[in-house]
């Protein structure tokens, strides 16, 4: 428990102390001026994008838990999966929602070994979707490549592939083994085959929801930006904010936000507006997961 406490306590510092610097060091009432003033239909479409997203990535989930013989209905996995978002928002660790599916789907009835394979296989399907959208997009944009954004996308990309591999391989060292070795069966078998094809079509699908979401929010603040800048930009920085540095993404998600925005001649303080709406967008994106987890705990019997 100790261990916990210290974990969250340097979580939350490390994002009240990006948060902190980040609004002393840029125009903080111009960036909460963009936020209050923003174009409620293009944010309200950004919003009902990021809830499609939910449902979208509910989607390949479900068609992974079914190639790998599962079980796993339509609604049961938007139910799984939406209870998985809100974990991510309000716990302390990024990979929260990833541990509550593979327990979930545990007590729905499937094996340890089996739910695992089906989230880490999700979790490696989106980041291979993740190569080819993102090269294409920093080869669509205008002028010069900044070298530290090639660093800043394989650094992302990276640790979006060694995060789940590393959870698979925790506790005893036999039982990592042995559950890496059927991951990556069930990916030769899966990701190699037509259903690999519709797999890499709904992570694309997904990827290109959350750019459009951020290109929305960006319009909402008053900015127009190019739409290929969005779309190469938002995943490596949705990816950094699911790395267990920080509480929710909060901090990391606006540092590399601005950073790469400024690359492309995008002001601080809107570019700051765009991510912490995105930031506050995506948590209430979540919210309804909280009520389906409250709803479960309720029907669920006392076994005290």
């Amino acid at each position: 428990m100790p261990k916990r406490a210290l974990l969250l306590g340097l979580k939350l510092a490390v994002s009240a102390v990006l948060l902190a610097w980040l609004w002393t060091r840029f125009d903080l009432a111009a960036a909460l001026e963009r936020i209050f003033t923003m174009d409620a239909r293009f944010a309200a479409t950004a919003f009902a994008i990021l809830l499609l997203h939910g449902v979208w990535s509910a989607w390949r989930w479900r068609t992974i838990v079914r190639a790998l013989g599962g079980a796993l209905s339509w609604t049961e996995a938007m139910r799984l999966f939406f209870i998985a978002m809100f974990f991510n928002q309000t716990l302390s660790t990024s990979i929260a929602g990833d541990v509550a599916r593979v327990w979930m789907l545990h007590r729905e009835g499937a094996t340890v070994g089996a739910a695992t394979s089906g989230v880490v296989l999700e979790r490696v399907a989106a980041m291979l979707a993740l190569i080819p959208l993102i090269a294409l997009g920093i080869g669509l944009l205008p002028g010069p490549i900044h070298p530290g954004l090639w660093a800043l996308v394989l650094f992302a990309l990276g640790c979006g592939l060694a995060l789940p591999l590393a959870a698979t391989l925790s506790g005893s060292s036999t039982a990592g083994l042995a559950t890496l070795g059927r991951f990556a069966a069930a990916g030769q078998r899966i990701l190699l085959s037509a259903r690999g094809l519709l797999v890499f079509g709904q992570s694309l699908l997904i990827h290109l929801g959350a750019g459009l979401a951020t290109y929305l929010l960006a319009r909402a603040a008053g900015l127009v930006p190019d739409i290929g800048l969005c779309l190469a930009l938002t995943p490596p920085v949705l990816l950094l904010a699911t790395l267990p540095i920080s509480f929710g993404g909060w901090g990391p998600r606006e540092a590399a936000l601005i950073w790469l925005f400024g690359l492309f001649g995008i002001a601080a303080a809107p570019a700051l507006a765009v991510s912490v709406a995105l930031g506050l967008l995506v948590m209430a994106a979540g919210l309804p997961g909280g009520v389906l987890w409250l709803s479960r705990t309720a029907r669920t019997p006392s076994t005290g």
